[in-house]
């Protein structure tokens, strides 16, 4: 089994839908991912959006695969 652990980014904006598609980092579990994620959320100067201009937010994001589904 090989779970993945991760931190996305979208727009902060209301009215922007931009969701960054690739991660922006792999954690080893769901609580560091997600501790990530408030940190780079806290930070002053965030990355711009790249359609609207706005701040990125992050998110702790999983992926958990059960092998007995395949």
């Amino acid at each position: 089994m090989s779970n993945k652990y991760k931190v996305r980014a979208y727009c902060s904006s209301r009215v922007c839908e931009y969701v960054h598609k690739e991660d922006v980092m792999i954690a080893i579990n769901y609580e560091t991912a997600y501790s990530l994620a408030q940190v780079y959320n806290e930070f002053e100067s965030k990355p711009s959006c790249p359609s609207c201009g706005e701040a990125m937010a992050f998110y702790a994001h999983s992926v958990i695969e059960e092998p007995w589904l395949t």
